[in-house]
Formats: C-alpha cells, sequence, structure tokens
C-alpha cells in the first residue's frame, strides 16, 4: 500500500492518511457504560479559541448545554466538542479520545502496530511508526493500550519553577470575579480556595515576576495569574478585584 507524504522535516516524516479504500474498514467501539459527567461539572468545550472551561447545565445523552466561563450558554457535544478535566477514562477511549503519550495501536499498512499519541487536533491525532516517521490518525485507526506515564503533578510544598516564593504575607484575602460568573479566591497564609459554581477546589499560591501561581495537588502545571497597577487580578475567567479580608 502506498501512503503519501509531505516531505522531510528535521528527518521525519508526516504521513497524511494512514488507510486507503483497499484497506479493512476500522471502527470505532462505542462504550455503552455512564458517560460520567453531570450536571454542576466542570469541562473543557471547544470553542474558536481552543478548549476553554465551561459548567454543564444539562445532560442528554452525549448533548450538553454548558455555560462558558465569562461568555454565554451553548449547546456542545461530546466528544468533539466537550472533554472531562483531568484523566481521560474507559468511556473517554472507546469514544476516541486520547491524551498526549498515551500508548496505543494504529492501523498501519494494513496491521495494527504499536505507536504512541504525541499530538492532538480536534478528533485527530499524531502518533509515532517505524522508521522515525509520524502521522495523522482518526479515532477508528487507533486502538487503547495503556495510558501515559505519569506526568509532574504539583506536590505539597513546592513551587511550580524556581524563584517563585509563597504568597503568605504578599496576597491575603477574598478575592471575586468582576463578570457574571461566580468566581472566588480566598487566599490564607499561602493557601488559596478556589470556588467555581459549586466547585471548590484547595492549593498552593506562589508568586513572583508581577503574577501569582496557583497549584492545585495532583494537577499539572500551574494557573497563572496577573497582578494588576491596582491591585486586582486578571485569572484566565476575568477580572477579581478584592472583596474583603
Amino acid at each position: 500500500m502506498s501512503i503519501s507524504r509531505t516531505g522531510l522535516l528535521a528527518g521525519t516524516a508526516t504521513i497524511l492518511a494512514l488507510l486507503t479504500s483497499a484497506q479493512p474498514r476500522a471502527v470505532l467501539a462505542q462504550s455503552q457504560g455512564d458517560i460520567g459527567i453531570k450536571v454542576g461539572d466542570t469541562v473543557n468545550v471547544a470553542t474558536g479559541q481552543g478548549f476553554v472551561l465551561a459548567i454543564v447545565l444539562e445532560a442528554q445523552g452525549h448533548l450538553f448545554n454548558v455555560h462558558v466561563i465569562n461568555g454565554p450558554a451553548v449547546l456542545k457535544r461530546y466528544p468533539a466538542e466537550v472533554r472531562r478535566r483531568g484523566k481521560a477514562t474507559a468511556y473517554d477511549h472507546a469514544n476516541g479520545i486520547y491524551e498526549v503519550d498515551d500508548r496505543v495501536k494504529v492501523l498501519y499498512e494494513g496491521k495494527w502496530i504499536d505507536s504512541r499519541v504525541i499530538g492532538g487536533l480536534g478528533m485527530e491525532y499524531q502518533v509515532e511508526l517505524p522508521g522515525n516517521l509520524t502521522a495523522w490518525a482518526k479515532p477508528e485507526q487507533l486502538r487503547f493500550v495503556s495510558e501515559a506515564p505519569p506526568k509532574d503533578v504539583a506536590r505539597a510544598g513546592k513551587p511550580p519553577r524556581p524563584g517563585l516564593v509563597s504568597c503568605a504575607g504578599k496576597i491575603e484575602g477574598r478575592y471575586a470575579a468582576a463578570g457574571a460568573m461566580p468566581v472566588q479566591m480566598t487566599f490564607r497564609s499561602g493557601k488559596v480556595t478556589l470556588s467555581m459554581m459549586g466547585d471548590t477546589q484547595t492549593g498552593e499560591c506562589w508568586t513572583g515576576d508581577g503574577k501569582i501561581f496557583i497549584t492545585l495537588p495532583g494537577e499539572e502545571g500551574a494557573m497563572e495569574i496577573d497582578i494588576n497597577d491596582d491591585g486586582s487580578l486578571q485569572a484566565p475567567f476575568g477580572e477579581m478585584k478584592k472583596k474583603g479580608q
């Protein structure tokens, strides 16, 4: 079987198609279990600016009415437009959702071979192939094998990067979003409590370079918040002003 190539880039060829009409057709087997996303959950939804946070207002099967943070209420469909926060489940994998570094089998030249997800765009995934090649594959061309190795997640007492110090004594008090979404952050002695639509999480606060960095135990990365000249905070979901101690 021949596969189309677009050329070499740093010794790696990008293959635009894995299957031809001559190959056996792979079928995406959808899970019949519980999707596990319910009213009130915080999810990620697809928009013109990429995936953003939203709150589930209504749910019917794979169709969700969600309120985009600092935006409107819209209808979104799983799996293309709605993704759960946190680790993908067996239900997600059965419905074609994969994460970077997931181990998979990919249909290549009529055979299922071992591979790894190295990128994604919508419902298509870039995977490794033999010979230092890569390809873009659709969910029906993939089978889940195992989760990605553990990522470097936030640990208590460890700043997300060198040079940052605890917010204790520097950022204290309760801040609330100025927009329509009921988002609130309360800073106490280097700890932060984030409350949003009934969902409450507690993490640690770090500061440096005119910014605040929020880490949540067990989650990857940190939320970056700018400190405005007037003392308000510029968070991903809008401006937050101090409301009290």
